[in-house]
């Protein structure tokens, strides 16, 4: 797949403690079929959460134990499935390119469980995050669509985290985005917007293009499958749960790649306020930054 790295979402070492039970099934294993059969009870009520085309089950889904891959498509609780070798080495949550489609690739249920005690994540949201991914290449052509070298999240993470101004700029980005959640709202969308426009356009001139054209990729990216994330949980694990996980931290400027994520999840936050049909039309052809200064201009 070309850029791998790019949609890696976790990896996890062999070393994991592995629940026993179910173990020895053969085929496909009751507990992964049930992760399937909540992914598509979540999609009655959720639908395409406004992206139109996206169901995170159109695509097949691929639990893996890092050595065999249990390769599925599900059609209306039917549930039919292949062996294979891994295609990845290790153990890892992102997407594969086969031929013209694409897969979505998690681990299995056994191995997920340990992680989702840590992360408070249950591997149904994680399908809904690679699911997006599948949909933003299948429809959208998104890897197609960059222009340019993309910088990977270590040769980024070089340049931006290591600058103080860079890093204050964006980190005032994040604070401004996140008011959009805040119970006082510190003002209407519009003027969160033209703040937020404000302070990027400042940063933008101490951004090489190679870095900035990076940035955005990734906010767009991996942001808007974040947000489509974020909905799933706060879907199935509530609405504590929910701001706990994602907007309690949302303004948080983190190393790494991490950051990328919370701010264009803001960025669609931001944009169902200006424009709540926004995602219907959207088409991964700009950054979302781009689009909200549309919106407000």
């Amino acid at each position: 797949m070309k850029k791998a790295w790019y949609l890696i979402y976790f990896l996890v070492g062999a070393g994991l403690v592995i629940s026993g039970f179910a173990t020895t099934e053969r085929g496909l294993k009751e507990n992964n079929r049930e992760v399937l059969y909540k992914v598509a009870d979540d999609y009655k009520e959720l639908g395409d959460l406004g992206f139109v085309g996206f169901d995170p089950l159109d695509y097949r889904i691929a639990f893996s134990d890092g050595k065999k891959d249990t390769l599925v498509s599900y059609d209306d609780g039917k549930c039919d499935y292949e062996k294979r070798d891994s295609v990845y080495d290790g153990l890892a949550a992102s997407i594969y390119e086969d031929g013209n489609e694409f897969e979505v690739v998690v681990p299995e249920y056994d191995t997920w469980i340990t992680i989702e005690t840590i992360e408070n994540e249950p591997l149904s949201v994680v399908i809904w995050h690679e699911g997006f991914h599948a949909y933003q290449n299948t429809y959208h052509k998104l890897l197609d669509k960059v222009s340019g070298e993309i910088l990977s999240e270590t040769e980024l993470a070089e340049i931006v985290d290591t600058d103080n101004e860079l890093k204050r700029l964006y980190s005032k980005e994040l604070e401004v985005l996140s008011r959009i959640n805040s119970e006082e709202n510190y003002g209407d969308a519009e003027k969160i917007a033209v703040e937020y426009c404000k302070i990027a356009a400042q940063r933008r001139e101490l951004l090489s293009d190679q870095a900035f054209s990076s940035e955005k990729y990734f906010e767009m990216a991996e942001g808007t499958a974040y947000y489509v994330e974020s909905k799933a949980i706060q879907y199935e694990n509530g609405q504590d749960s929910y701001e706990k996980k994602y907007l309690d931290t949302a303004g948080e400027y983190a190393d790494g790649n991490a950051k990328y994520y919370r701010h264009g999840m803001l960025e669609c936050m931001l944009l169902d306020k200006l424009d709540p049909d926004w995602k219907a039309s959207y088409s991964f052809d700009k950054p979302l930054c781009d689009l909200i200064e549309e919106k407000i201009s």
